[in-house]
């Protein structure tokens, strides 16, 4: 066990941890500063002196989500009075990988909370570490039907279920409807429809002008875990994937045709021209690119600039795919109360919650439930996002070697970018990746 936190220290810590897929904030890198810190620490005493008291850790997000959190958990604690309390400590401002040191921090002086939120794509790591435990004794089967697949894709390490998310995410492809009316483009409006990876790059070099660019992938979001997030769909839709099934080797895998194939098309991108490998920070918003693969958050940027934008389903090879992958709770192994613990993971995971949340963020819900209920993802352009988070969503490869992984492949799209061979590259990072997984394979 030792050796296994130790192992989990180094890698949390030797990498910049950009935390993915939660909101617009998280998932640019950009961070706003939180005004309400009154977190009620009001304790209510139980009549029977068996009040089991949970702690609950969170990371900055912006404002009215972290309300939104503060709200939920005060309403558990109120329709749980007198059995269990949760007292949700100030945020933790996500800045660079400071949520995840803090929890190194708490790991090594053994004080970790009973609960905590986490990035989707790290749950191996720290279930591996024995930072969190496993819940599925804890989770009934007819609630964990409910959640979207790729939630308990994200959630699971190793056979187990580790954590649950109250929202999920994805990209889309948005497009400016000015510019493709113009042009006479119709834009496809579902995962069936989808382009293709020629006949995405035919529009995105048609739609390249003075004026604009054809494509926008936001590459001034930097070299971390957004070109993972985005990226690596061309692989999957390509059939390829980054490791082996049993998650042992990297070899054959992150440099594989497939892998190799869905970068040199990344290249061609660049080549062409189409897309900016240093675009400004609102490039679409702006009008001044035609297209653009983006989150949820985009939806709000470019509504308030005032943009007539549609969505679009991400383009692909041979099958479709799109990504995954939220903040989530996780359950540690420091509490006592693993059973109350998890009560309060279902009631934060809960449909009214994810419905709640998906209001104040913009990002897509966890359950199916819930999606049945919110009409505005039943019309477009968000019946784009429902299809995709319930057909074609896959979550980011689950291995405790996920932050060695993750970086090494954004630098191999940021090189492929840049006009570099990637089978050249691939190849040079297959040994280190092979390194971190002997770590765990045991």
């Amino acid at each position: 066990m030792k050796k296994l936190l130790f192992m989990f220290m180094m890698l949390v810590l030797s990498v910049l941890v950009v935390v993915g897929c939660s909101s617009s904030n998280e998932e640019t890198g950009t961070n706003e500063a939180n005004t309400d810190d009154s977190t009620d620490t009001s304790k209510t005493e139980s009549t029977d002196g068996e009040l089991i008291t949970l702690d609950l850790w969170i990371h900055q997000t912006n404002e009215k989500e972290t309300q939104y959190y503060l709200d939920r958990a005060a309403e558990f604690n109120e329709a749980h009075e007198g059995e269990i309390y949760v007292e949700v400590a100030p945020p933790i401002i996500d800045e660079g990988s400071s949520y995840n040191d803090a929890i190194n921090t708490a790991l090594v002086a053994g004080n970790l909370p009973d609960l905590i939120k986490l990035d989707g794509p790290f749950v191996s790591s720290y279930a591996a570490s024995g930072v969190i435990m496993p819940i599925d004794e804890y989770i009934p089967e007819e609630e964990l039907t409910d959640y979207v697949d790729s939630i308990i894709q994200q959630g699971s390490h190793d056979g187990k279920l580790y954590s649950l998310g109250a929202m999920e995410s994805s990209v889309m492809l948005y497009y400016n409807k000015e510019i493709f009316e113009a042009a006479g483009i119709e834009a496809p409006t579902s995962v069936e429809e989808a382009w293709t990876w020629d006949e995405f790059l035919a529009v995105a070099k048609e739609l390249t002008t003075e004026d604009h660019k054809g494509l926008n992938l936001f590459m001034n979001y930097g070299v971390g875990e957004w070109l993972t997030y985005m990226g690596l769909p061309f692989v999957w839709s390509n059939e390829g994937q980054l490791l082996s099934d049993d998650g042992t080797t990297a070899e054959g895998y992150f440099n594989g045709p497939e892998t190799v194939e869905a970068l040199e098309f990344i290249k061609t991108l660049f080549a062409e021209g189409v897309v900016d490998i240093s675009p400004s920070e609102m490039q679409f918003e702006e009008g001044k690119a035609a297209m653009a693969l983006g989150g949820p958050w985009i939806a709000v940027s470019a509504e308030e600039a005032g943009l007539d934008f549609g969505m679009m389903p991400y383009p692909y090879s041979k099958v479709s795919k799109s990504p995954s992958g939220s903040m989530a709770y996780a359950v540690t192994t420091n509490t006592k109360h693993p059973e109350a613990a998890a009560k309060f993971m279902l009631f934060m995971t809960d449909k009214e919650s994810t419905i709640g949340l998906s209001q104040v963020t913009g990002m897509p819900p966890s359950r199916e439930s819930a999606f049945n209920e919110m009409d505005r993802y039943e019309e477009l352009p968000l019946s784009v996002m429902k299809d995709q988070v319930i057909n074609t969503a896959q979550a980011r490869p689950q291995t405790p070697a996920y932050p060695v992984l993750t970086q090494l492949f954004a630098e191999a799209f940021q090189a492929a970018a840049l006009g570099e061979d990637p089978q050249a590259i691939l190849d040079q990072f297959v040994p280190r990746i092979d390194r971190e997984l002997s770590r765990f394979n045991d």
